[in-house]
């Protein structure tokens, strides 16, 4: 028979259960704890052993558990994120390569249910090794010249941090990725700098936490990339062809984004507006390429998706002639728009455009006398840095919808090649943004040569017109290659069209 808080737990969350009851055998039990003490002695030897060496005129005590509870610090953090990480992608690749997970998708348990089991359940050895530790980690820290604060503030971090890290871990295997190595190991590589945000939030002299604006920044930040990766992780749990995330939730993501963009800008310190706008233009086109391809790749659905909705979505217009006429049906614009099958390339737009708004009313919030002859400049080299995005997400949906094997593989190649190609050659051939500032425009990195005092608006008017010219050719290329793919067998045969 079952305790009560055991009959709790099951129906509370019946995956949770599973977990622990699979975990929390004798054996487990025992090396994790023995493994929390065995560390906790080692640490405490340690600085025992220090005490005549670091400490031997006048010990202060204060400083000895401060070092030891840093200490604790250094050991829990790399325990919690790593470790997590590695056995949720180790235990959710099994489940997937066994084929029990689709049987997870078929229980009546919600979405939520079933991963938050996982997220509680998998480490569940992790969570118990770190818990013995807390009594000798709370001591140092009541022991030490650090505030309380700082006890609660690290474990507060840690959690904020390792559920972000965790629903990726969750997202890398529904997206196919089995490699528990990798992920860890990425999630290793964050680590200092993790570490190091959380130190310089907190001021020795004052013993007390100072809650810097960049420091609050980030952490909304992580706390919204929490909010978004779980819908994400929900979404492929669910349908493991959908896209990542919708096309709605995707302007939704993009707008809190270059919101918080915005305000961690409007936070770089400088000697001179100039100076200030110039290192924000800079952040913020650099960490929009990487984000902009992040979104391309999240909203574009598979050539089949694309095709059967080429193919069959006129049929459901013509089927629903008397909704149309009452407002009812989907026109072609809200399909593009809203739709789950259709292309991104609308959508992709949709995102550029509100990022163009918030970023240009950032940039002409800065605008005064000082950097009046620039705001010009900068916008242009915003609006330059924005037309590429829509290029590369043209080039991708094109690649993505040829007949070939692995066509994620050519459109990451396709695209990796575009951008680091152009200013190689530039750097080979000696051309820097500084003595020819005009001809990076043509990189894909146009706001570099942002602000050099030769960099005049034809140039870059003509730029942008070229950019357009070629967004233009490519759309109407992917036009006619969706109205391709929306042929069907039969009439491919009778008008004799190569697939």
């Amino acid at each position: 028979m079952l305790s009560k808080p055991l009959v709790n737990l099951f129906n509370w969350n019946p995956q949770l259960f599973r977990e622990i009851k699979g975990r929390l055998k004798t054996r487990n039990v025992a090396i994790a704890i023995s493994a929390s003490l065995l560390c906790q002695f080692l640490v405490m030897m340690t600085f025992l052993a220090k005490l005549p060496e670091k400490y031997d005129t006048g010990i202060n005590w204060s400083y000895w558990w401060a070092d030891i509870f840093i200490t604790f610090n250094r050991i829990l953090f790399p325990l919690i994120l790593v470790g997590g990480v590695y056995m949720l992608v180790a235990d959710l690749a099994k489940e997937e390569r066994l084929g029990t997970l689709n049987f997870l998708r078929l229980s009546p348990q919600s979405s939520q249910n079933i991963l938050l089991g996982k997220l509680l359940g998998v480490p569940i050895l992790i969570y118990l090794a770190a818990a013995i530790s807390l009594p000798l980690h709370l001591w140092a820290n009541i022991s030490s010249y650090f505030s309380l604060s700082c006890f609660f503030a690290f474990y507060g971090i840690l959690i904020i941090v390792c559920c972000f890290f965790y629903n990726a871990s969750l997202l890398f295997v529904f997206l196919g990725g089995t490699q528990a190595w990798l992920i860890s190991a990425i999630a290793g590589l964050f680590l200092p700098v993790i570490m190091s945000f959380a130190s310089v939030s907190y001021d020795s002299s004052l013993n007390r936490i100072e809650y810097y604006p960049e420091i609050i920044i980030l952490v909304i930040l992580v706390l919204l990339g929490n909010y978004w990766l779980w819908q994400a992780v929900n979404r492929r749990y669910r349908n493991p062809n959908a896209t990542v995330i919708s096309k709605k939730q995707s302007y939704w993501l993009m707008g809190c984004f270059q919101v918080i963009l915005l305000l961690f800008c409007f936070n770089i310190i400088g000697e001179n507006l100039t100076e200030i706008l110039e290192a924000s233009l800079l952040f913020c086109c650099t960490i929009n390429l990487f984000i902009f391809l992040l979104l391309i790749a999240f909203l574009s659905p598979q050539r089949q998706t694309v095709q059967d909705w080429a193919r069959y979505r006129h049929l459901q217009v013509n089927n629903d002639e008397t909704a149309i006429v009452k407002g009812l049906g989907i026109s072609l614009k809200q399909d593009l728009i809203w739709g789950e099958k259709s292309p991104p390339l609308v959508a992709i737009a949709i995102n550029v455009v509100i990022t163009a708004v918030i970023l240009i009313s950032g940039i002409l919030l800065l605008n005064n006398n000082e950097i009046n002859g620039i705001i010009l400049p900068a916008i242009l080299t915003l609006i330059l840095s924005l037309n590429l995005i829509l290029i590369y997400a043209a080039i991708t949906q094109l690649v993505l919808l040829m007949k070939v094997k692995n066509p994620k593989n050519w459109a990451v190649g396709i695209l990796g090649s575009l951008i680091t190609l152009p200013p190689i050659a530039l750097s080979l051939l000696s051309i820097t943004p500084g003595n020819s500032p005009n001809l990076w425009l043509l990189s894909t990195f146009p706001w570099l040569s942002f602000p050099n005092n030769s960099l005049a608006i034809t140039p870059m008017l003509i730029t942008i017109i070229a950019h357009w010219s070629v967004l233009t050719l490519l759309t109407l290329q992917l036009t006619r290659k969706i109205q391709k793919l929306g042929v069907s067998d039969s009439q491919k045969l009778l008008i004799g069209q190569k697939n």
